[in-house]
């Protein structure tokens, strides 16, 4: 082959292993016209387009119903995710005994969690609404509780992950709850 075929046989190749990936890159992160509209229904909007955003599923998304499943399985992905983290956390041998105790009743809570939130996501599925409200609300309860086991302690360090658990399940809530509606019009 000449130099020149190489180069542009090289060259084209590089654009087409290339060229997609910065496509899909751009992709992720763009807020659609659904996720906004999902959004201006929740109490935490920069989160909820922050998280939706970023989630493929939802870019693809073409009803507040496919964004509220979305919504609950971030929630639960997260719920796990702590989850993992405090099985890390409670065999931290520096951390004081009070709490690591914290953490191990954190580690109970969120396992629950993440099972009640997959229920909801089931009973939202089968249109059990009240179902999916009550499951929602246990598992906010659990971060909640999860909380109260650092009260008095010097540190919790459980607050700033607690807290977008509690915004992230509010938001799924709240997109659950306008997607129902939408649907009984």
């Amino acid at each position: 082959m000449k130099p020149i075929t190489t180069f542009f046989f090289v060259f084209t190749l590089c654009l087409l292993i290339v060229l997609p990936q910065e496509i899909a890159a751009n992709q992720e992160g763009v807020v659609t016209e659904q996720i906004q509209q999902a959004c201006e229904h929740t109490a935490h909007k920069h989160l909820c387009l922050s998280t939706l955003s970023s989630d493929p599923t939802s870019q693809q998304a073409t009803n507040l119903t496919i964004l509220a499943q979305v919504a609950l399985s971030i929630a639960s992905q997260n719920a796990s995710d702590i989850t993992d983290l405090v099985k890390t956390l409670v065999n931290d041998q520096s951390l004081e005994p009070r709490v690591q105790q914290a953490l191990a009743d954190c580690l109970d809570h969120y396992l629950d969690a993440a099972e009640q939130l997959d229920d909801s996501l089931a009973a939202f599925i089968v249109g059990a609404h009240d179902d999916l409200k009550t499951w929602v609300h246990v598992a906010i309860g659990d971060a909640d509780l999860c909380d109260a086991g650092f009260k008095g302690l010097k540190e919790n360090v459980m607050f700033h992950k607690n807290k977008v658990f509690h915004q992230l399940c509010q938001n799924a809530l709240a997109i659950a709850e306008v997607s129902i509606s939408a649907a009984g019009k």
